[in-house]
């Protein structure tokens, strides 16, 4: 396991700094757009437009890396990314915001593509699981420490976005410069929505309510830490939720290899549901005790996407594994332009608990179709081993389970 982590040190370097970078925008974009004096309802489109460029740079990567190779696109889409950042210091229109967080989210979706996709070709597959652990705990911890890079400097400074687009500008040097040989250029797979559906039901409604719920939440949490408890509580939240998740993931993914994928999903959306709705009626909970439900939160709603994929991966037809998590990739993408286009205009008209009485009722929502699905169909013979998986790019599949094989083999 060793000498694999070395072979891919340079490239988990590379997203963990990136990751910085978007822990940082995660509380500093939504904070300085709210001091401008937009609503959340145009908080909520800006997000959608990130998924949809999230979604347009998936069905971009496969193309992207087989014309000009892995580290072109990184180091380009990384430049990329941060002209978009500092960009956003200048932009003042909803609609500039916009522009500039759609074309950060085509180049986010091509960045992961193309670190995960070159784990995968990088890893044995029997270190797989390992070295993901180690990706997977490096990068949650830098989207808990991004946030507390800028914590008290004025929402108009340009410092944040320079700091951030710095940062993003150093994710290139560990590609730039590593030696691992590149990726066999890749070869795309049409997505087959309706016969992924038909194989794991459980898994695409999974992947869209991750998308629908916690995407909106991750984006106005800010709101509801500053509004209640001041700037810094911002990024105490965000990153609260992260450091949830990162205690209860492994955990969580090593039970679903033991029991009904299925159950475990309904045990994590019925923490995360019972916590947003907590979260709902908490407002004149110490700050304290609200970060702790908010870390709560995350533990339930950021770890169930990961055992979907699994999920999935039980019951996919040979030679279909990265066809099928692509699949739930661009469900989960859907999921993500939807949800923040409802939760926005709920927090205009009932406030930001309306944003966690959604949450809740839609995450319970889950729980009781993963019981109901549990029910009505038995779980296969043999499962796939889990490994933790992010809801990221393409590539994920890949990562997770290793080289497609012809079916039949």
């Amino acid at each position: 396991m060793a000498s694999q982590l070395r072979n891919v040190a340079a490239l988990i370097a590379a997203i963990t700094i990136l990751q910085l970078a978007n822990g940082l925008l995660g509380v500093r974009l939504p904070l300085a757009f709210e001091a401008q004096g937009h609503s959340t309802t145009q908080l909520g489109v800006v997000a959608a437009l990130y998924s949809a460029g999230f979604m347009m740079g998936a069905a971009l990567a496969t193309t992207l890396l087989s014309r000009v190779g892995h580290i072109r696109v990184f180091a380009a889409c990384a430049a990329l990314f941060s002209a978009a950042t500092i960009a956003l210091h200048f932009a003042h229109d909803v609609w500039v915001w916009g522009l500039w967080r759609l074309a950060a989210g085509v180049v986010v979706a091509l960045l992961f593509a193309v670190i995960e996709s070159w784990l995968n070709f990088s890893i044995q597959p029997s270190a797989r699981g390992e070295v993901m652990s180690v990706y997977m705990v490096t990068t949650k911890a830098a989207l808990a420490i991004g946030p507390f890079l800028v914590v008290g400097v004025p929402y108009d400074a340009a410092e944040p976005w320079m700091i951030a687009a710095a940062i993003l500008a150093v994710s290139m040097v560990p590609v730039c410069f590593t030696s691992t040989v590149q990726p066999d250029p890749p070869k795309a797979q049409p997505l087959a929505l309706v016969e992924q559906f038909a194989t794991a039901p459980a898994a695409v409604i999974s992947a869209f309510g991750a998308g629908l719920v916690n995407t909106g939440v991750l984006a106005l949490a800010p709101l509801y830490a500053n509004q209640n408890f001041g700037a810094g509580a911002a990024a105490e939240f965000y990153a609260a939720a992260w450091i949830g998740s990162m205690i209860l993931q492994w955990p969580a993914g090593r039970v679903s290899d033991r029991i009904d994928r299925r159950l475990v999903i309904a045990a994590l959306t019925l923490i995360a549901g019972v916590a947003a709705l907590l979260l709902a009626m908490m407002g004149g909970a110490s700050r304290l005790i609200v970060a702790l439900v908010f870390a709560i939160w995350g533990a339930g709603a950021l770890s169930y996407y990961g055992i979907a994929v699994a999920h999935m991966a039980d019951r996919a037809e040979p030679g279909k594994l990265a066809q099928s998590a692509a699949g739930l990739l661009f469900v989960w993408a859907g999921g993500s332009v939807l949800g923040p286009l409802i939760m926005g205009p709920l927090v205009d008209i009932f406030g930001i608990a309306g944003m966690f009485w959604f949450a809740g009722v839609a995450t319970l929502a889950m729980t009781a179709a993963m019981f109901w699905r549990q029910s009505s169909r038995e779980p296969p013979a043999v499962k796939e081993e889990f490994t933790i998986q992010p809801a990221t790019s393409v590539a994920a599949a890949e990562i997770g389970y290793g080289e497609e094989k012809p079916a039949g083999t």
